[in-house]
Parts: C-alpha cells; sequence; structure tokens
C-alpha cells in the first residue's frame, strides 16, 4: 500500500504518526498509518467511532498535519509546502464532502456550488454558470435560485458534492456523507459520489461507519486503535469486507 506512482495512486500517506498534545503528556491516534487511493475508485475508511478515520481524512487532505510521516496529492508533497502553496493546493485539487452539507445559508444553490472556483478567482458570472451545469446534472436545475433551507436533506448533500466537485479535483474526501439521510437519500448520495469516483483521474475517500452503502466501494479499509488492520472487497450479501 506505500507506491506512489501519480500515474496509478492519486493521494498516499506513508508511515504517519499523529500526536496530539493531552495535558503535560502527548495522545498518539495514528500509528504508521499507510494508505494509498488509486484513481478512478471510492475507497471506504470505517472502523469505531474514535479509531483515527478522520484524522487520516483530514491528514490526506492537507487539513491536518501529520508528527511524521510523507503525505503525497498527484505527486506533491504535502508535508513539504509553505501554509499559502497549501491552502492553494487544497483550493484546486481536493473537494470537501461533510456529513452536515456547511452551505451558506444566504447563498442560492448554484452561488454555493460555485464557492470554490470563485475563490480560486473565477468571476462570479462564469462560475455561477458553471456551477448551475453541474447541478442540472445532478438532478437540481429547476432549484439553482433556491436558498439551502428550501431543499430537503439529500438536496442539500447533492448541492455539496456539486460544490466539491465543480473544480474538478484530483481527490475528493467525504466524512460521514450519508449519517445525516435516510436509506433512499442515502443510496441516492452514493450513486453520485460512485459516479464521480468513476473519473480515471480522480480518487473518491469516504469515511464511514454505515454499512449500507459498503456496497458503493471499490475497496474497503478497516481501522481500529489508530491502525489499520485489514483491507477488502465488500460483500454484497453481508455488508462485512472480504479480504483479498
Amino acid at each position: 500500500m506505500r507506491a506512489q506512482t501519480t500515474d496509478i495512486y492519486a493521494a498516499s500517506i506513508n508511515n504517519v504518526v499523529k500526536d496530539f498534545p493531552n495535558g503535560s503528556e502527548t495522545t498518539r491516534v495514528l500509528h504508521d498509518v499507510s494508505v494509498d487511493l488509486k484513481k478512478g475508485q471510492m475507497t471506504m475508511l470505517v472502523g469505531p467511532s474514535g479509531c483515527g478515520k478522520t484524522t487520516v481524512l483530514s491528514i490526506l487532505s492537507g487539513t491536518l498535519s501529520a508528527t511524521s510521516g510523507s503525505v503525497t496529492v498527484m505527486g506533491e508533497r504535502l508535508d513539504q509546502l509553505s501554509n499559502n502553496n497549501l491552502v492553494r493546493f487544497r483550493r484546486r485539487k481536493i473537494g470537501f464532502i461533510f456529513q452536515q452539507y456547511n452551505l451558506i445559508a444566504t447563498l442560492t444553490v448554484a452561488e454555493n456550488a460555485a464557492i470554490p472556483m470563485i475563490a480560486d478567482g473565477v468571476p462570479w458570472e462564469e462560475a455561477t454558470r458553471t456551477a448551475g451545469r453541474l447541478l442540472d446534472h445532478l438532478g437540481l436545475g429547476k432549484h439553482l435560485t433556491k436558498l439551502p433551507r428550501q431543499l430537503s436533506g439529500g438536496q442539500q448533500q447533492r448541492v455539496a458534492i456539486a460544490r466539491a466537485l465543480a473544480h474538478n479535483p484530483a481527490l475528493v474526501v467525504c466524512d460521514e456523507p450519508t449519517a445525516a439521510l435516510d436509506a433512499q437519500a442515502g443510496k441516492s448520495v452514493m450513486a453520485l459520489l460512485e459516479e464521480a469516483a468513476q473519473d480515471a483521474q480522480r480518487a473518491v475517500l469516504v469515511v464511514t461507519h454505515d454499512d449500507r452503502i459498503f456496497s458503493f466501494a471499490n475497496r474497503i479499509i478497516r481501522m481500529e486503535d489508530g491502525r489499520i488492520i485489514g483491507e477488502g472487497l465488500p460483500d454484497l450479501a453481508s455488508s462485512e469486507v472480504r479480504s483479498t
């Protein structure tokens, strides 16, 4: 799991350790973790609450630094970038999807989806027009001028997906994207993420404990107590992981 050939892998962390200060001591939450994310695939990182899943996601996406080890996205060593260059890289190469949607209440659906492009200097009208085309593809073409509060939870998560994909990122990271959704809305959202993961130049990482969606994964990695304990393919009959 440690190859970093950018022709195959969009992102990887190698031998990552993460410590957090705890008073006069430190708590180690990741123990020598290595994960590679292959282009054209959806990888799920699963395990009990507190096992380190979100910490891995945060380190892979450059929002949290590792105590030691390396972090590579599209051939770029994130752990070696300055703060300004890291922010610029994340803005252009990484898309984020969260459980709580994190939409701006005062912006329209199209404006929310356009935020990454606007932040990268794309003119407002061009960005919202591009976002509108993507939203139409995601089934929200009739809702472009609505505010988030006028949408259902599943529709708001689609807007969040559009926002994450609008700038064509190489890596999309999703933190519990279906936890706040019912089964039908969750499957609809996962079908969209599955489609996004089929892009040959993109990898999708989903952190989840929702076994209803395991069947959408190309690969599942299990964590426990800050360590990778196994990986394999989803068993469609039992929602368990079948080792390869």
